[in-house]
């Protein structure tokens, strides 16, 4: 609940055998110039021996112990419900903040009260490049982060963007009170684009803010071009369809998607871009085949669940389907563009 707690920001961080990434983490957020500042960690069972350095380097964070990886999702859940804040801040235990990114991202959702969510300017680890500055969404489900290998001085207007990159957000507590936490079912990857599907339906805004800067070691867990994360990216990308996308909308969001494979095979094999491409630098196109019919089976296997939570999310929707349609027309980028992201 978000009480009266002034504007209290409590930062959760999700650790799974994030080594000394996270030690970095940490001490970014210590050193912020936001006072009012609570942190939590949450350990999904690391066996790095991080949990450990936590507890030793730093004995003013809270940890929170699971006994087995729940994913992140579910992860956070747990952190939100030990802490009491008028604000969430989210940090990826492999990103680290530059000393002003709360204050800065506190200052721009108080702007208008429809904020319920800020985006922070995420830069890749060097510094030398934009990861992500806030998300796009696209007509087959997917999403990325907008600007994503753009030079530094780009994008750097402060307006709304679909949602926040959750690897550095802020959310308003009494957005969350609305609409709830994370749903654990994605595991891993997507979360926020369901978050941000939600949000905007009930009718909460994100905010960019280009003076909030991150910086942020891409995957450094699940590695950026792995199976793991080849599985989890596509078959969450099927829930959200169940969940979110107005039945006239599915099967278009199905000829897009298979307008991508194609797209992604062609552009790999002529000239070696896209995710595919360097997925394939490890990994053959037999074996991506194999992920993609088990991400599908595995979406088919949670569509009843979803259905629920569908029906559930309609009770606070106040978005008709032209509106929704309308979001990709704001927020949203080509198939072309996605089957080139790296």
């Amino acid at each position: 609940m978000a009480g009266n707690f002034g504007n209290r920001v409590l930062a959760v961080v999700v650790n799974y055998n994030g080594g000394r990434a996270v030690a970095r983490c940490l001490q970014s957020l210590l050193d912020q110039t936001y006072s009012d500042l609570e942190i939590v960690v949450v350990d999904n069972a690391s066996t790095d021996g991080s949990e450990a350095a936590i507890v030793k380097e730093f004995p003013s964070v809270r940890l929170i112990r699971n006994q087995s990886n729940s994913g992140w999702g579910n992860a956070c859940n747990m952190g939100l419900e030990k802490g009491e804040s008028h604000y969430v801040a989210l940090v990826n235990n492999d990103a680290w903040l530059d000393r002003d990114c709360i204050s800065e991202m506190v200052a721009a959702i108080q702007k208008r009260p429809e904020y319920g969510s800020c985006a922070s300017k995420i830069l890749t680890a060097d510094g030398a490049k934009i990861e992500a500055c806030g998300l796009n969404i696209v007509l087959d489900g997917s999403s990325c982060g907008r600007g994503r290998l753009l030079p530094t001085d780009r994008l750097d207007e402060e307006k709304e963007v679909f949602c926040a990159n959750d690897c550095c957000c802020l959310y308003k507590r009494t957005m969350l009170d609305e609409i709830g936490g994370y749903d654990p079912d994605f595991f891993i990857y997507c979360d926020e684009t369901d978050m941000g599907y939600r949000h905007q339906m009930a009718g909460w805004k994100c905010i960019y803010s280009p003076s909030a800067l991150a910086f942020h070691s891409h995957s450094l867990a699940a590695g950026s071009y792995s199976p793991f994360k080849a599985f989890y990216v596509e078959r969450n990308r099927l829930l959200l369809l169940w969940k979110h996308f107005p039945v006239s909308m599915i099967p278009g969001a199905f000829w897009h998607a298979f307008q991508r494979f194609l797209l992604q095979v062609w552009l790999s094999e002529r000239n070696k871009k896209g995710a595919l491409a360097h997925f394939r630098k490890e990994h053959s196109l037999l074996n991506g085949l194999s992920i993609l019919m088990r991400a599908h089976l595995s979406a088919l296997m949670l569509l009843p669940r979803m259905l629920k939570r569908r029906k559930a999310a309609a009770r606070i929707r106040r978005m008709p389907t032209q509106e929704f349609r309308q979001l990709f027309r704001r927020f949203g980028i080509s198939t072309l563009e996605m089957a080139r992201y790296e």
